[in-house]
C-alpha cells in the first residue's frame, strides 16, 4: 500500500472518530477515486499513481472554484476552498506566484527555450505544487 493511501486512510478513520462530515465527504471521495483505478487497472496504487489523482480531484475542485464564483455561490465557494486546503495536504504546500515566477526564470536561463520544456522541467519536480494556469500565463510572459 503507497504511503498517500495508508494516509489518507489513517485521516478517514480519525475524521469518522471526530464527526467531520465535510471533511470525511471530501476524503472518501479520494478514497473512491483510487479504488477505482485500482479496478480499473487490476494494480496496487504507487505514491506516483495516488499523487495523481490526487491532481485530478485538486483540479476539479479549482475548476469548480471558479464556476461557483461567476454564479455568486459563495456557499460553494466555501465548500471548495475547504476541501482546495484539504487536499493540497497531501501534495504538498502549493508554491507562490513569486517562487513560481523565480523557478520559471532559472529554467529559462538553463536552456528551457519553449513552454513545452518549461512546464516540462517544472512538473518534473513540483508536479501538483502549482496551478498549471498561472504556471503556463508566467512562461508565456517571461518567453516573451
Amino acid at each position: 500500500m503507497s504511503d498517500i493511501k495508508a494516509k489518507l486512510d489513517s485521516d478517514i478513520k480519525s475524521a469518522m472518530k471526530a464527526r467531520e462530515k465535510e471533511k470525511l465527504v471530501t476524503l472518501r471521495g479520494i478514497s473512491a477515486a483510487f479504488k477505482q483505478v485500482e479496478v480499473d487497472s487490476r494494480k496496487e496504487l504507487t505514491d506516483d499513481d495516488a499523487l495523481s489523482i490526487i491532481n485530478k480531484e485538486l483540479k476539479k475542485r479549482r475548476d469548480s472554484l471558479g464556476f461557483a464564483k461567476e454564479a455568486g455561490r459563495d456557499d460553494l465557494v466555501e465548500q471548495n476552498e475547504a476541501e482546495i486546503k484539504l487536499i493540497q495536504a497531501y501534495v504538498g504546500e502549493e508554491i507562490t506566484e513569486d517562487k513560481l515566477r523565480a523557478l520559471i526564470q532559472e529554467l529559462v536561463d538553463g536552456g528551457a527555450g519553449n513552454i513545452g520544456a518549461v512546464m516540462g522541467g517544472l512538473n518534473q519536480k513540483y508536479k501538483g505544487r502549482f496551478e498549471g494556469k498561472v504556471a503556463s500565463a508566467l512562461a508565456k510572459e517571461i518567453l516573451g
